[in-house]
């Protein structure tokens, strides 16, 4: 018989061998040979079991006595994976009973797990186990691989798309279009079936509408869907823009079909289930959009799409709140732009006025050479003929002034920008300062401007511009012995340069350096506001082209660049 001490001895440094006595009935089994071989008991004959293909020829029901000192090979008719090796010989102190010391013998890694076996089934020092923990680590290793090239894919795939977004977005001309085109990256990249972009009431802060934003796929199962929810109105709770909503944060649904709180999902029963995804958009906290995504999908690895969806609602986050910071920054400027140039209307007044005395001092002479004319009874057609062109031209003189006056003072920041020529716009803006200048004899010289030279801009805008720069050169030279200011405008080919130069001496270095800073002037006290400059430079800037101080000419220059055609980035930056 066989001790307990035996068995346990055996199991440890024979877990895949057997003992039977002298005629090979079983006697007992190892503990992983019955796992692989179940039916294996004892008081059968081994060749039951298992077949002894080697040594080659040996009989159906041997004997285990002749196979002491051979090598054997056994096989199982039951199960081919099953191939052991080793030898037979008696059992330690009885020589009765015979041991087959024998080894599993496989020839792919994944024969063990098919066998149901793990490390723990071999001894130890096994060359099937050292082998095993070979191509563990090797499995590890190779699905550690896998894992990373997956995810390093995926992570390359969504910083595409998500870099595809902020790209397409940077130069957006409104928040409708940001959206509009993160719907349709979105659902084109990661093949949703659509898109909806969602806002919240301004009157109703927890009440989402739908913006009439969409983004859909040939697919026409979400038809119904989209005419429903498209007249909707999503209070906190209520479907997946709601939840969004009462979440603050990336709405999941594996199917919104089964979801309770989703109001359209009878429309999409025939297309069940369906794939929902809410992603919110926060500026200052506050959520004011929701986009929505669905899918036809019977299942999704939902983990890192809605890690995309984290981020790609902190980047629609940080585009709409810079988006509506560059709107309102617009806003402020155009105010301060409308602003100074009331300021500046305020230095030209008595200019302007004087040049409308001018012709009412005419008028009122005529009008008392009239009246003369017809108390002496002289007062005849060919006599009064002279008088009335001169009225007639002094009417037109101030009609003109009046009216570009007018539209000097009327705010033009959401003008369209149009053709005009450089002529007028120059010719216009001297007018106004006409008798300005004349008051201190100042010589303005301007060079001769063809009529065919044009630019699209805001004309009342580059009027201030250069009024501006007439006033501060005015102001430069008004006290000096030799007085004049030169305007020049020179063809650059796709754009125009204007100059404006003063008989005054060229800026200091320390001044010039800040000279267009806001607030920053030279002036005394009451005389400036400090914004002139850095307004004109903001225009020019809006334009598409410049405003810059020559340092390299004697005299104080200013330069500023207009292209002839706005370009397309310069259009939706100033919008």
């Amino acid at each position: 018989m066989i001790s307990a001490a035996e068995r346990h001895t055996f199991d440890t440094l024979h877990p895949f061998s057997f003992i039977t006595d002298e005629r090979g009935i079983v006697m007992f089994v190892g503990r992983s040979l019955t796992k692989i071989l179940p039916g294996m008991s004892p008081d059968a004959h081994f060749s039951e079991y298992l077949t002894l293909t080697q040594p080659f020829g040996t009989k159906s029901n041997p004997s285990p006595t002749p196979l002491f000192g051979e090598l054997l090979v056994f096989t199982s008719p039951l199960n081919p994976l099953v191939k052991l090796r080793g030898q037979a010989s008696p059992f330690f102190h009885n020589s009765n009973l015979v041991i087959f010391a024998l080894e599993l013998s496989i020839t792919q890694p994944s024969d063990i797990s098919v066998l149901d076996l793990s490390i723990a089934d071999f001894r130890v020092g096994d060359p099937i186990f050292d082998f095993l923990l070979f191509m563990q680590g090797q499995n590890q290793n190779q699905r550690r691989l896998r894992e990373a090239k997956i995810s390093l894919e995926w992570k390359t795939r969504t910083s595409k798309v998500l870099l595809n977004i902020a790209n397409s977005t940077h130069e957006s001309d409104n928040e409708e279009a940001v959206y509009r085109l993160t719907l349709e990256t979105v659902c084109r990249a990661f093949a949703w079936d659509l898109g909806h972009a969602l806002r919240v009431s301004e009157d109703l802060p927890s009440v989402l509408f739908s913006s009439g934003l969409w983004h859909m796929t040939e697919c026409q199962h979400f038809s119904a869907f989209y005419e429903d929810t498209v007249k909707r109105i999503f209070a906190e709770g209520e479907g997946l823009p709601g939840q969004v909503l009462q979440r603050r944060s990336v709405v999941w649904i594996p199917d919104v079909t089964q979801d309770p709180h989703f109001p359209p999902r009878d429309t999409l029963m025939s297309v069940r289930p369906v794939v929902g995804a809410g992603v919110p958009v926060f500026v200052d906290e506050k959520i004011v959009a929701v986009l929505e995504f669905f899918k036809a999908s019977p299942s999704y690895d939902s983990e890192p799409l809605i890690r995309f969806f984290e981020l790609l609602s902190a980047q629609l986050s940080a585009v709409v709140a810079r988006h509506r910071a560059q709107v309102e920054t617009r806003r402020h400027l155009a105010r301060l732009a409308n602003a100074s140039k009331m300021a500046t209307l305020g230095e030209i007044a008595a200019g302007v006025a004087h040049e409308i005395n001018n012709p009412l001092h005419t008028l009122t002479l005529t009008s008392h050479l009239l009246e003369r004319l017809a108390s002496a009874g002289r007062l005849s057609a060919e006599a009064v003929q002279p008088h009335l062109k001169k009225v007639e031209t002094c009417v037109k003189r101030m009609a003109t002034i009046v009216s570009e006056l007018k539209d000097f003072s009327r705010d033009s920041s959401q003008d369209d920008y149009k053709r005009a020529p450089l002529t007028r716009v120059v010719n216009e803006t001297l007018d106004l300062c006409h008798s300005r200048l004349l008051s201190k004899d100042i010589d303005v010289m301007v060079s001769e401007i063809p009529d065919g030279w044009e630019a699209e801009c805001r004309s009342s805008q580059i009027s201030q511009v250069l009024l501006n720069l007439l006033n501060n050169a005015f102001d430069a030279v008004r006290e000096q012995n030799v007085r004049w200011i030169k305007l020049e405008i020179l063809d650059k080919g796709s754009l125009f340069e204007i100059s404006v130069t003063d008989s005054g001496p060229a800026i200091p270095k320390d001044v010039a350096r800040r000279i267009m800073d806001p607030f920053f002037t030279t002036k005394p006290p009451g005389k400036g506001t400090g914004l002139g400059l850095s307004i004109s430079s903001n225009i020019m800037t809006d334009h598409g082209g410049s405003l810059a101080l020559d340092s390299t000419s004697p005299n104080t220059r200013f330069v500023m660049t207009l292209p002839k055609t706005r370009t397309v980035g310069h259009r939706a930056a100033s919008l």
